[in-house]
């Protein structure tokens, strides 16, 4: 009669977990990433169409957009 044990099935489960998980971990990176650069387009195509009255009313020029709207998507510049 033939012996088998687990101990062997239970390296590759546990590695391919570790692996799962790190591509999990990747796809809410991923995800994290994405949704702030949809902020950061949003608020460009936002302030983009307003006029220039309405810019000068909140302090800001047309060559401040990029800057404000990438503060405001993924925080202070460091």
């Amino acid at each position: 009669m033939a012996y088998t044990s687990d101990l062997r099935l239970a390296q590759p489960r546990a590695a391919q977990a570790g692996f799962v998980g790190k591509l999990l971990a990747i796809k809410a990176d991923l995800s994290a990433r994405y949704a702030q650069y949809r902020v950061f387009r949003d608020t460009v195509n936002d302030l983009a169409i307003l006029p220039d009255s309405v810019l000068a009313d909140m302090g800001l020029n047309r060559s401040q957009i990029r800057s404000v709207a990438y503060q405001h998507a993924y925080g202070a510049q460091k």
